[in-house]
């Protein structure tokens, strides 16, 4: 990871996140300064689509690949997300007085794939910022999506990969001509959607990872609580900085135009560990038996690679160079946020897991795996002695302190208490675990506690790794 600088400019993000170099950095931190409530997660996302929106189309990576990202910032009410769409304007705004085409880089709202690839054909490098985009996504991976958010989600997951030089999207007839396109070159699409983690969590699920579009996403989740009110937030970025984003805008606005191309080189060291973290990812997608989970890491090096090369472009607009830096913040930035989204499926933190027995039985099993492989002494808040931990006996306060909060018990049409009793049972009728007798509660542990056993532990055990 890039290191922060010890002397940082006033109002620049003060988070455990190494601030990336470069415009990537400046753009984020007058965001920071900018925003009501600071962030710094959501000040990132908004720097990454900026940048991403101005230089998608005009550098390529090494590899062939266009700069531009998709990418879906969460936060919770009351967090500020609305301070990245509010940053990127004020900054487009303080470009368009010395470059008036600046503006030509915010895209459209997405209405139809019809209106999308029109914006393209006369503006093919573009950010286009999408509010509440969690109802977006539900709506376009529903199995019942009507046929303007079938041809809609079709068209995002084309233009995630026509932003490489070559690329095209075909002409669109019209009966009226006035409405018809030609063939666009290498069209880049950014796109920045904003929303509350539950709305996408409580309706993600594998069919809506393996529709493809949720995972050519990076997913950038703002932590923490929210800030203070900032009393005197920036109200205009400061000249040097507009001045740096003007001459980009000027720069790629006329490689636009000839449809030419900045191709981003990497140094060997950098090329070396894009290597290495290919074949890192490569392992992941063969270690999960999930289609889901493999479809998650799928796109995580081009993410990466796409991502360290736009730092690049931030740091040297006229001879950007990857260098290990780069590589490292951004290969970095895409582990943590995939890993993010994998846990939420392992925890059962998905809505799409309420109700299903299934995956509540795999949920129960792991819980009661993890009990048996602590350290001992670790749950004794939930009744369980020393005694009972070393024979691999557990509560069924434990068991419900564990499951309750989870959506996949928690929002079960029954309820928590009843669907973990459910699930306890149906372990009991497979055979799996069995309740101990009060007398022997009693006897070898002193405790009248209801609490259960696990039968033939190696399988159990064994079935869990």
């Amino acid at each position: 990871m890039t290191k922060r600088s010890n002397n940082r400019e006033p109002g620049a993000p003060q988070d455990d996140i190494a601030s990336p170099p470069g415009l990537l950095g400046r753009v984020r931190e007058f965001i920071y300064s900018a925003a009501p409530h600071p962030n710094a997660d959501i000040a990132l996302a908004g720097s990454i689509a900026l940048l991403s929106g101005i230089a998608g189309k005009a550098y390529n990576t090494y590899t062939g690949a266009g700069l531009n990202q998709y990418l879906l910032l969460l936060a919770s009410t009351g967090m500020g997300k609305e301070a990245a769409a509010s940053g990127i304007s004020k900054l487009l705004t303080a470009i368009m007085a010395t470059v008036p085409a600046g503006g030509d880089f915010k895209g459209p709202a997405l209405v139809s794939s019809a209106g999308l690839t029109k914006w393209l054909d006369k503006k093919p490098s573009v950010v286009s910022i999408i509010g509440e985009c969690g109802y977006l996504l539900n709506r376009l991976s529903s199995q019942r999506a009507n046929l303007n958010d079938m041809m809609l989600k079709q068209a995002l997951l084309d233009l995630y990969s026509k932003s490489s030089a070559g690329s095209v999207v075909d002409p669109m007839a019209y009966s009226d001509r006035d409405k018809q396109t030609g063939v666009i070159i290498s069209p880049a699409l950014t796109l920045l959607g904003e929303s509350v983690p539950g709305i996408v969590y409580e309706a993600l699920d594998e069919s809506m990872v393996l529709s493809g579009l949720l995972p050519r996403f990076m997913v950038i989740e703002a932590k923490g609580q929210r800030s203070p009110f900032q009393e005197s937030p920036a109200l205009k970025p400061d000249p040097a900085l507009v001045q740096s984003l003007a001459d980009l805008c000027a720069q790629c606005l006329t490689l636009n135009a000839y449809n030419n191309v900045h191709v981003v080189p990497a140094d060997d060291e950098a090329k070396a560990k894009f290597r290495e973290f290919g074949q890192w990812v490569t392992d992941q997608i063969n270690a999960h038996r999930s289609e889901a989970l493999k479809e998650l890491w799928n796109r995580a090096h081009l993410k990466a690679l796409k991502l360290a090369s736009l730092c690049a472009v931030g740091i040297n607009p006229h001879a950007p160079v990857v260098t290990i830096n780069e590589t490292m913040w951004a290969t970095n930035m895409v582990v943590e946020q995939t890993l993010r989204l994998i846990e939420k499926f392992d925890n059962g933190e998905t809505g799409a897991e309420a109700g299903n027995e299934a995956k509540q039985l795999r949920k129960m099993r792991d819980v009661i795996r993890e009990y048996v492989k602590a350290e001992t002494g670790k749950y004794e808040k939930s009744g369980c002695t020393f005694d009972m931990h070393r024979d691999h006996v557990f509560t069924h306060k434990y068991l419900f302190n564990r499951l309750a909060n989870l959506p996949t018990f928690k929002l079960d049409r029954a309820g928590a208490s009843k669907s973990i009793e459910r699930a306890i049972r149906l372990l009991e009728e497979a055979g799996e675990i069995g309740r101990v007798n009060q007398p022997d509660m009693m006897k070898k542990y002193q405790k009248a506690s209801k609490a259960y056993g696990i039968h033939n532990e190696g399988e159990f055990m064994k079935n869990g790794d």
